[in-house]
């Protein structure tokens, strides 16, 4: 995970470290070890001084956990065609040197390997995830994730049209309505009565004056590091309005005081109506931003039967707010 900064190659993140552990992983970029001898490369180590200390295979990514001789351990991530803008993202961020943005070791974006430093406990393993005890433990480390956070989106708002040519997702409110019709029209045409509203909360987004810039897409604290506050597990990333971000970072009444020290790093009175107009509509519109994350596996990889359909799923929740 994450521990200090190395070489940019081509272009290069994490994902959420679950249980489930695989084999050997294949993306369409070369077996898994043209990957190891890629990453030993970079490491400066012939691939035979690796050792893989923990795997995980999904569809749409695998994560080793690279042990080096010295101790020291690096996280190798590889992912298919067609899901690789995390790797161009990841390393936009770093070369600019984005405060807050994810270390990165190295990069092969052609073949979607990601190389980077390992960045110990998430803020969940730390602290836990705030069932147990209403947040208490978490919601102070929460609130300054969002507030660092926030000052990433902000550093990296001049990044947008690079970021934007590097193949990360437009989900901008003005590209959202036209977006959100087709995945209606494709997964949930029973939902077709809810494109006029997400079309008035895209309008309303689009007037609130602040720039479109890097959205986490899956924002949580088991994708944060507890020491360093940086946010990993960019592959469902886009380029928006900054507030879609809150539809997952901030769900429970504990985090309710991380979204007001978020909008105030944006200069913003979560009191005021106007904000609070434009919350509730970045947070419906978020919706559609989850949806569109799974629509892209879906054209990737396809979605695993186990996830049901949760292009319709996220869809049909687009007016919570």
């Amino acid at each position: 995970m994450v521990g200090g900064t190395g070489a940019v190659g081509h272009t290069l993140c994490m994902e959420t470290f679950g249980e489930d552990q695989g084999g050997s992983a294949r993306h369409d970029g070369g077996s898994a070890d043209e990957a190891l001898a890629w990453a030993a490369g970079v490491l400066g180590l012939e691939p035979e001084r690796l050792s893989v200390g923990w795997e995980r295979q999904r569809e749409w990514s695998s994560v080793r956990r690279l042990d080096l001789p010295d101790g020291r351990r690096a996280w190798l991530k590889e992912t298919p065609a067609g899901l690789r803008s995390e790797m161009s993202l990841s390393a936009c961020l770093a070369r600019a040197a984005v405060p807050g943005a994810m270390p990165v070791l190295g990069v092969e974006e052609t073949r979607g390997w990601l190389l980077t430093p390992d960045g110990g406990p998430t803020l969940t393993e730390r602290y836990g995830d705030g069932e147990a005890d209403a947040g208490a433990a978490i919601a102070s480390p929460w609130e300054q994730a969002l507030r660092g956070y926030a000052r990433l989106q902000r550093a990296a708002a001049p990044l947008a049209r690079v970021l934007l040519a590097s193949g990360v997702p437009d989900l901008r409110p003005e590209a959202l309505p036209a977006l959100a019709e087709r995945l209606v029209l494709e997964d949930a045409p029973e939902l077709t009565r809810l494109l006029p509203c997400w079309e008035r909360d895209a309008a309303l987004l689009s007037d609130s004056g602040l720039p479109a810039t890097v959205q986490h897409e899956d924002l949580h604290a088991g994708n944060v590091f507890a020491d360093s506050l940086a946010a990993f597990d960019w592959g469902d990333a886009s380029v928006s309005h900054p507030w879609l971000s809150l539809t997952v970072a901030v769900q429970e009444p504990w985090e309710l005081a991380a979204q007001e020290a978020y909008l105030r790093e944006w200069g913003r009175d979560p009191g005021d109506p106007r904000t609070a107009s434009e919350l509730a509509a970045a947070r419906r519109l978020g919706r559609v931003g989850r949806a569109a994350s799974w629509a892209r596996v879906r054209d990737a990889v396809g979605v695993p039967p186990r996830f049901g359909h949760p292009v319709a799923a996220w869809l049909a929740r687009g007016e919570d707010f």
